[in-house]
């Protein structure tokens, strides 16, 4: 198990093979892109921060949009500059070097897994903080494997350096402290299981 978890590290630290890898195992984020299409503004100019982006795999999504990606994984940002369309900037999620309000709507995807219900607060608050009032956050989490036969998927999570992988009630709990929920649910991407809200400041 440590050596699988040192496979993973190394490959989550790669941008080229953390797309491969995560491209195989949730098909491409076929689910996810539907989701995110159906439930943000996309190509239609809107204002939108993609947080914890990693290498920008959502970006083409936001085509012709006002759109930044961030994250603190400067060779994500490095490969994203290189690579993909919009503006691509090196930040602490926690600690969010934009101003107030400049966004119309966030975009944060399988980043408060890996932190701690502090540091899920202080994501949240940032995130609230560069929405413009009334604006709306797409949150996509990890949860753990909701069949039992899923083993594949209860494997990755066990060498997955996401450490606070939690239930959606959790989540929920977390989420609502710090805006309102619009509208939730729990979907299946490849052999992963997500908890995604929308949320609204």
């Amino acid at each position: 198990m440590r050596l699988l978890n040192a496979v993973v590290e190394s490959i989550s630290n790669h941008p080229v093979l953390f797309i491969f890898f995560r491209s195989i195992f949730e098909n491409n984020f076929t689910a996810i892109r539907a989701l995110i299409e159906r439930d943000l503004q996309v190509r239609k100019g809107l204002r939108t921060l993609d947080l914890a982006c990693g290498p920008g795999a959502f970006s083409d999504l936001f085509d012709g949009d006002d759109y930044v990606g961030a994250d603190l994984n400067a060779r994500y940002i490095s490969y994203a500059q290189r690579h993909r369309k919009g503006a691509f900037v090196v930040t602490d999620a926690r600690k969010v070097d934009l101003p107030d309000a400049r966004f119309d709507q966030v975009l944060i995807f399988g980043l408060l897994h890996h932190l701690p219900d502090d540091d899920v607060r202080a994501v949240l608050s940032e995130a609230s903080r560069v929405l413009r009032p009334g604006g709306r956050m797409l949150v996509i989490e990890d949860i753990p494997a909701v069949s039992r036969l899923n083993l594949i998927g209860h494997l990755i999570h066990e060498v997955e350096n996401g450490d606070h992988i939690r239930k959606p009630e959790e989540y929920r709990r977390l989420y609502t402290a710090a805006a309102r929920i619009e509208r939730e649910e729990i979907l299946r991407s490849g052999i992963c299981d997500y908890y995604a809200a929308v949320l609204v400041v």
